[in-house]
């Protein structure tokens, strides 16, 4: 998997480099030499979106393929608790055919304006609550951290979280469970490219920000 970028730009690598691209974010995801966001690109050309990811000026916090993967696990496991057959599987034939059922979700992974790490900086408490494209209420925070850094004197790093909401931004943590905002944090963050600001949720991101757990 792919190491945690703390700083304001980097490789999916986890290596630093310049915050700004020289090219589309769609093309810079292309580019990657892992290969990570294949999958990812094709849901969102398949769905028909894959120019809003290139709109002039929108954030995108794209998932990676890892992200798929676990999707279409849990998928699989849903199909053996409800047949009762463990022999079912889930491929991504199947999740590309199940398409028209969630491909205005992909629409979540997109903030019509440009949203980077030095703005938020500036913001009260360093977070700002907009609304995605697909119409919901996300929050967008950096929040202090030791992780990956537990061992090293008087370091302390801000990760980029991007939070769907659900039913008001929670204020404690006293919340029932369906109404419990789901939280995950960007393992790359601040790329700026041609055409707008770049974040990659890390690899472990529960595609859709689902709460469906597999055993």
């Amino acid at each position: 998997m792919v190491s945690p970028v703390l700083v304001s730009c980097g490789d999916d690598d986890g290596e630093l480099s310049s915050a700004y691209v020289d090219s589309i974010t769609t093309d810079y995801l292309r580019a990657n030499r892992f290969g990570i966001f294949s999958m990812s690109l094709d849901l969102f050309e398949k769905a028909g979106y894959l120019d809003l990811l290139d709109q002039k000026g929108v954030t995108v916090f794209m998932p990676t393929n890892y992200s798929i993967k676990h999707y279409m696990k849990q998928k699989e496991y849903m199909l053996h608790q409800e047949t009762g057959n463990e022999t079912l599987t889930y491929t991504y034939d199947d999740l590309v055919k199940d398409l028209p059922l969630f491909k205005d979700s992909l629409k979540m992974y997109i903030v019509e304006q440009q949203v980077n790490r030095s703005d938020l900086e500036k913001m009260s408490g360093e977070a700002v609550t907009l609304k995605c494209m697909l119409g919901c209420d996300m929050n967008i925070s950096l929040k202090k951290t030791k992780l990956y850094t537990e061992n090293v004197p008087n370091s302390v790093n801000k990760y980029l979280y991007y939070t769907f909401i659900i039913n008001g931004l929670d204020e404690s943590s006293n919340v029932p469970l369906q109404d419990k905002d789901v939280s995950n944090y960007c393992q790359t963050s601040g790329l700026i490219t041609k055409t707008g600001i770049l974040h990659v949720l890390r690899d472990e991101h529960p595609l859709f920000f689902n709460r469906y757990e597999y055993k």
